[in-house]
């Protein structure tokens, strides 16, 4: 892997364990960010891979080209099942916390337990929100039919074309996830917008999955979402920030919580308030079911 993506990657680690610890440091794609890697507490670089909590891991191999330069902004929507919500703001923000810095504007729109089928029905009530990018991470609870699948994800990625679009494969937890693992491959190659991240195999690493082997632990959340930043880049253009998503307000509401500003505009100012979740709530590691 070149020394560029692994830059990126120490950047994006480093920033997702200690907040502000490198905050003398260079711009994510310059020559000097390695050098400092070593001075924060819990993180090396390591050949081609990164150390997280002790995890040693290689990153996902990714198939095509960075996000970052192919985009027309930094506007990014996310979209997964229960792996991709225990990132979002509800579950500790490692998602924004990784790619804020890098200058995205990010919504997260993921929930526990869904099928490819949520996907069609985030991008009908977000499509015409002016997204510059996107990362898709859809399959691992598979209904079983390949076919149906596959044209719900060709209809997803037909449907945020030519926008740049990030699709993670699915953990081999079983066989059946081969077959969708083939199905994102060909969606994917009828697409020259569209850029795979090969998640299934690198998450098979030992201490990235908790017993389940389906969901990250700490440390593999961590790395997840460091591969992603890495497979973006940097946006291209500045400042990022975290959008509010489809979820935010009932969940919030529901939780009783106060109020934070989160930015939801089209603009550079965060413009929208909404209720953040409430301080004594302990958010589990991954919420439950897939």
């Amino acid at each position: 892997m070149s020394s560029p993506r692994i830059r990126i990657i120490s950047f994006i680690v480093s920033s997702v364990l200690v907040l502000g610890a490198c905050g003398s440091s260079s711009e994510p794609d310059s020559a000097g960010v390695l050098q400092y890697v070593g001075r924060i507490p819990g993180v090396q670089a390591d050949g081609s891979g990164v150390i997280v909590g002790g995890v040693r891991a290689e990153l996902p191999i990714l198939d095509g080209e960075m996000l970052g330069p192919r985009a027309s902004g930094n506007r990014l929507l996310v979209i997964g099942d229960s792996i991709f919500e225990s990132t979002s703001r509800r579950y500790g923000g490692d998602m924004c916390t990784a790619l804020v810095p890098l200058g995205w504007r990010v919504a997260v729109e993921a929930k526990s337990g869904e099928l490819v089928g949520f996907g069609r029905t985030v991008i009908r009530e977000r499509i015409n929100e002016g997204w510059d990018a996107a990362v898709v991470f859809l399959g691992t609870n598979f209904g079983g039919d390949q076919v149906n699948y596959e044209r719900d994800l060709t209809r997803i990625v037909d449907a945020l074309a030519p926008r740049p679009t990030l699709l993670l494969t699915a953990t081999l937890f079983r066989d059946s996830m081969k077959l969708v693992n083939e199905s994102i491959r060909r969606v994917a190659s009828l697409y020259p917008n569209v850029s795979v991240l090969d998640w299934g195999t690198a998450s098979l690493q030992e201490g990235i999955l908790n017993r389940d082997k389906i969901h990250p632990t700490d440390a593999g959340r961590k790395v997840l979402v460091a591969s992603v930043a890495a497979a973006l880049g940097n946006a291209p253009k500045t400042p990022g920030s975290c959008l509010v998503s489809m979820s935010d307000l009932p969940l919030d509401e529901d939780n009783g919580a106060t109020s934070t500003t989160v930015d939801d505009s089209n603009g550079t100012s965060p413009t929208t308030t909404v209720p953040a979740q409430s301080t004594t709530t302990v958010a589990p590691s991954s919420p439950s079911g897939q």
